[in-house]
Formats: structure tokens, C-alpha cells, sequence
């Protein structure tokens, strides 16, 4: 039979009390409050975990939204490039266009003026040239009586000035002067004693003085005389008259081009 020391069951009672009291606060506890104190300590890193997470996210969100912003801006200022070029090259082309047309309308009014100096200098000559040969023609055919009675037609309107405009012949007699003047003569044939003594008499007779004559024979008149005075000149020569027609004609062509 077993004999128990109720003496020594209390004591070894109590140092078992004693060793897990001082297990407890020497081991147990600390190591709870250390098993504690990581467990918040996780729980704090999870915390500071998910509000990172959180965020993160809402970074990533906002990124996203600047990033489809963006997108968007770049979207719209390369459609306003399009539509801004388009209206550039729209307004180039236009402006080519015009420039084209200004430079066609130019060329077409360089063309015409060239065409008209080129028809009126074809026209001129031309015409100098046949109006040239006629008064030549004129005077070889006609008979010596036409010239004779251009002469003498010649003398009766220098009669008739002095009888009807008697203050232009005393205004050509101021402007003689005092000294002998001199008639200078053109004709297109020789000229016969009584003819140039008609020319004397009549031109001293417009001078109220004796006058000198200075006759040229120049077959290009065709038929006929002129003659100066001072300022006075008097022509009544087949290439004056037509020298008149050359005028009237060229009026006639310049208007006929002007409407075309």
C-alpha cells in the first residue's frame, strides 16, 4: 500500500503552482504579448496593405481616366489639324486658281493688244504703202491740166483768205516782221513761168510786200503744190489729200478692231 505525505504532496503542490506562475509570467506571458503584438502587427501591414491596394487603384483609375483624356485631346487637336489643313489647302487652291485666272486674263489682253499693234502696224503700212502707189499712179496718169487746176486752186483759196478771215492775214503779216519773206514752194511737177508768177504776185499780195520763192520739185506729191509762209501752210497736193484719206481710213479700222 501506498504511503502518501500529504506534507509532500503540498509542497510539490506548490512548487508546481509555483513553476507555472513563474512559467506564466516569466515565459507564457511575454510570448503571448509578443504572439500579440505580431498579430496586430500583421493586421496593421494588412490594413496598410489594403489602403495601398486602394490606392493603387484609385492612381490606376485616375491614370486611365487622364490616359482616355488625353486620348481624347490628341483625337480632337488632330482633328482640328485635319479640318485646319483642309481649309489652308482649300484656301491655297483657291488662291492658285485665282492667280491662274489673273494670269490667263493677263495673257489673253497681252495677246489681243499684240494682235491689234500687230493689225494696226499691218494696217498702217499697208495702207502707206497703197496710198504711196496711188498718189505715184495718180500723178503719172492724170493729165497736166489736173495739176494746173490744183495750182491755181491753191492761188484762189489764198485770195479768198485775204477777202474772208482778214485778221489771220493781218496776224501773218505782224509775224514777218520787216524783212523780205521767203515762200517755200513744193511741187510735184516743174512749175511754168506764169505759174510761178502767179505764186509771186499772190503770196505779196497775202504779205503786203515783195516775197521770194523757193521752189522744190518733189515727184512724191503726186499732183498739185504746198506751200508755206511764216506759219501759214497751204497744201493742195494729190499726197495731202490722201494723207486726209490715210487718217479717215485708220479712224475706220481702229473702231471695226476696237469691236471685234
Amino acid at each position: 500500500m501506498l504511503d502518501l505525505d500529504l506534507a509532500t504532496i503540498l509542497w510539490q503542490a506548490l512548487n508546481f503552482l509555483v513553476l507555472v506562475t513563474a512559467l506564466y509570467y516569466l515565459l507564457f506571458k511575454p510570448m503571448i504579448a509578443q504572439i500579440r503584438a505580431q498579430a496586430e502587427e500583421r493586421q496593421h501591414r494588412m490594413q496598410r496593405i489594403q489602403e495601398e491596394q486602394g490606392e493603387v487603384e484609385a492612381l490606376r483609375s485616375e491614370l486611365e481616366s487622364r490616359l482616355s483624356a488625353a486620348e481624347e485631346e490628341a483625337e480632337a487637336l488632330m482633328s482640328r489639324a485635319r479640318n485646319q489643313a483642309e481649309v489652308e489647302r482649300a484656301a491655297l487652291l483657291q488662291e492658285a486658281q485665282a492667280e491662274v485666272e489673273r494670269l490667263l486674263t493677263e495673257a489673253q489682253i497681252d495677246v489681243y493688244r499684240l494682235r491689234r499693234q500687230a493689225v494696226e502696224e499691218f494696217h498702217d503700212e499697208l495702207l502707206e504703202a497703197v496710198l504711196d502707189v496711188s498718189g505715184l499712179i495718180i500723178g503719172r496718169v492724170a493729165p497736166d491740166e489736173v495739176h494746173d487746176a490744183l495750182v491755181q486752186e491753191l492761188c484762189d483759196s489764198v485770195w479768198e483768205l485775204g477777202q474772208s478771215d482778214m485778221r489771220r492775214v493781218e496776224a501773218l503779216r505782224r509775224s514777218l516782221g520787216e524783212r523780205t519773206p521767203t515762200v517755200i514752194a513744193r511741187t510735184a511737177e516743174p512749175l511754168t513761168p506764169e505759174q510761178q508768177g502767179l505764186i509771186v504776185r499772190t503770196f505779196s499780195a497775202l504779205a503786203d510786200r515783195n516775197v521770194n520763192i523757193d521752189l522744190k520739185v518733189e515727184p512724191v506729191l503726186g499732183l498739185g503744190m504746198e506751200v508755206r509762209l511764216g506759219d501759214l501752210v497751204m497744201d493742195n497736193t494729190i499726197a495731202g489729200r490722201l494723207d486726209e484719206l490715210r487718217e479717215i481710213v485708220l479712224e475706220d479700222l481702229e473702231e471695226r478692231i476696237s469691236h471685234e
